[in-house]
């Protein structure tokens, strides 16, 4: 997953200026967002879920309305107990009747919230996988341009915080708002109807202060936790590029400098997140506070009803034991309001994640090639958001199993021409069009397509895998005789030797552990090893020395001849160095994303144009080299 292309300098202008501000940042995706969002994202979301999980829900409900019931038989089954001991109509057996049905109900009390926690955690936890299945599956169908855009520390706070909010607000929230709702609705029903209706009402009488203070806590709860996100996407940033340049920072001195940086980051978190712990805090003096003054006036106005005759003892007892069971209500409602204020500010991030325009349009149908020659027509591209022209004008054919090498100055088009064949970039009907067997690129699924692909970037990307499962990554059933046989046709066999473990060995994340040219060549042997019918190198064999690429060359140039399920492979190389493709059936020179020469290696020296100079240049160049030598 492709990170901003920001530089991993500490003392950075952009960096200092995000390090010193506590305001929100701007949100990349939201300026990648085209469509409307839902007004209540996380709202939207949940009833969806709700909708298709209901039976699970209700059967959580159904057990949660039994611990309530059970919850309010206590206290009325104590206050009658309390009033036939004083008048003298409970003897010694009918005692230990009703405490043996106490006991029985504390055992069911037990089971029940057991099974309704199984439940509704449960079932709220596939919320969890399905939002990250779902994030997982966007991502691979985001071009590389969002990449540039979104950070990947933000990135990783979706994939983390914002939908661990939502699951919450799925398990927690239904549980504080369901279970509290329904206990504040049957303990104060039985207080009015059972028990005794002026004492009630007064007692209710600190409640509206209690529902005031919470919506204005909750309110600013959801203001500075969506803060608090973007805090942490900050420092997830500021966390993956200093892993991924650890090296450059050794290298020049700054980790000291990186460390005061990072310090700066995680101070400003803990300031947003104090702040939001701060408002939670409020929310537990707010429910006492308006408790003990209900407890006040049921002190005083129940004495005073209890010496009028109107209630009785147990009524009085049964009241306030009553009263504390509204504890957990209150609390579960400002926890409640918590809750999905966390998950609404998460769901909006994710709303417009999910919102960002998917610029590849996975809309093909066909499955099946059966011929590999492709066609590309470019009448002018332009990378998303850039007004300089990459490529174009462009005619190209490349005929299946041709051989095609791609030479030109940094800038002049060479990579972008590979990554629009292998659909790795949009192309856009009014830019041009590209075909394979004669069928237009979006004819095809995206699938499909990049089967037939095998591109070696020059930087490759490996995981903290062995070298095995680095090689074997797209031919996971592959033994390791035929991973060895890639490997040495990628010129690695004097390289996996020197390895302590061999195919087993750690290779670290990125390759850390393992040289440039190195890295290259298992990216080489993972492509070798794939049957991908269209091999695309770019710049492949940059990082590997002169002996090191001849013997590489012709590797490729006896396997592309070689029948391999009854075809040749296409082999398309595009280097800077003009050995690297010498040997190619064709050569085109690309000049500021135009095709200014083509021809093989000897008309075009014949020619004496722009490809001749290079090769005089590179020619001096390595016979001036040619005693000190280069190795990878």
């Amino acid at each position: 997953m492709a990170g901003r292309a920001t530089s991993n300098r500490p003392q950075d202008s952009h960096r200092e200026s995000r390090d010193s501000s506590t305001s929100l940042p701007p949100n990349p995706a939201a300026e990648l967002s085209t469509g409307p969002l839902p007004e209540a994202p996380l709202r939207h979301l949940l009833l969806d879920f709700f909708t298709r999980h209901w039976p699970r829900y209700l059967l959580a409900i159904a057990f949660l309305i039994g611990v309530a019931g059970l919850n309010l038989l206590l206290p009325w089954a104590i206050g009658a107990t309390i009033d036939a001991l004083r008048d003298g109509s409970l003897d010694h057996d009918a005692l230990l009747t009703r405490l043996w049905w106490l006991v029985a109900a504390g055992l069911a009390l037990y089971a029940l919230r057991y099974a309704w926690r199984v439940a509704l955690f449960g079932t709220a936890y596939r919320l969890g996988t399905e939002q990250r299945d779902a994030f997982h599956a966007k991502l691979t169908r985001l071009d590389p341009g969002f990449y540039q855009r979104h950070r990947t520390g933000d990135l990783m706070a979706h994939a983390s915080q914002d939908i661990d909010a939502v699951e919450m607000a799925a398990a927690e929230g239904v549980l504080s708002s369901v279970d509290g709702a329904m206990t504040f609705v049957l303990v104060l029903g039985i207080m009015l109807f059972a028990i005794d209706v002026p004492l009630t009402l007064l007692a209710l009488l600190p409640f509206p202060f209690m529902a005031w203070a919470f919506a204005r806590i909750s309110r600013r709860i959801g203001l500075r936790f969506r803060e608090s996100l973007e805090r942490f996407s900050d420092l997830n940033d500021q966390t993956q590029e200093a892993f991924a340049g650890i090296r450059m920072l050794r290298s020049h001195a700054l980790l000291d400098d990186e460390a005061r940086a990072f310090s700066k980051r995680a101070a400003a978190a803990e300031r947003v997140d104090y702040r939001v712990q701060t408002l939670e805090a409020a929310f537990s003096p707010v429910v006492f506070l308006s408790l003990s003054m209900a407890t006040l006036l049921t002190l005083g106005i129940g004495s005073w009803r209890y010496l009028q005759e109107a209630i009785t003892l147990g009524q009085l007892t049964s009241f306030s034991l009553y009263l504390a069971q509204l504890i957990w209500p209150m609390f579960a409602l400002g926890w409640c309001l918590n809750i999905l204020q966390r998950g609404a500010a998460a769901a909006r991030r994710l709303a417009i994640f999910h919102a960002a325009p998917e610029a590849l349009q996975d809309t093909g149908t066909r499955d099946e090639v059966s011929d590999h020659s492709l066609r590309l027509e470019i009448k002018e591209f332009h990378y998303p958001g850039s007004q300089q022209r990459a490529l174009g004008p462009i005619s190209l054919e490349v005929a299946a199993g041709e051989s095609l090498g791609i030479v030109g100055a940094t800038g002049s088009g060479k990579s972008t021409l590979l990554r629009l064949l292998s659909r790795s970039w949009p192309l856009s009907d009014d830019q041009g069009t590209l075909t394979l067997g004669g069928h237009p690129a979006s004819e095809y699924t995206l699938h499909a397509w990049r089967g037939q692909f095998s591109l070696v970037p020059q930087d490759p990307f490996l995981f903290a895998l062995s070298v095995a499962d680095n090689v074997a990554l797209a031919c996971p059933e592959a033994s390791h005789a035929q991973i060895r046989q890639a490997l040495s046709a990628a010129a690695f066999d004097n390289d996996l030797a020197r390895l302590p473990a061999g195919l087993d060995t750690m290779i670290g994340e990125r390759g850390i552990t393992l040289s440039g040219g190195q890295r290259q060549r298992l990216a080489l042997a993972r492509s070798l090893l794939t049957e991908a019918p269209i091999l695309l190198l770019d710049d492949t064999l940059s990082a590997v020395d002169q002996v090191t690429e001849r013997t590489l060359l012709t590797t490729l140039a006896r396997l592309q001849h070689s029948e391999r399920q009854g075809r040749r492979r296409t082999l398309i190389i595009n280097s800077h160095r003009l050995s690297a493709v010498q040997r190619c059936q064709r050569i085109l020179v690309l000049e500021d994303g135009r095709i200014l020469e083509q021809g093989n290696h000897q008309t075009l020296l014949e020619a004496r144009g722009a490809y001749w100079r290079l090769w005089q240049a590179q020619q001096a160049d390595r016979d001036s080299d040619a005693p000190q030598g280069v190795r990878s």
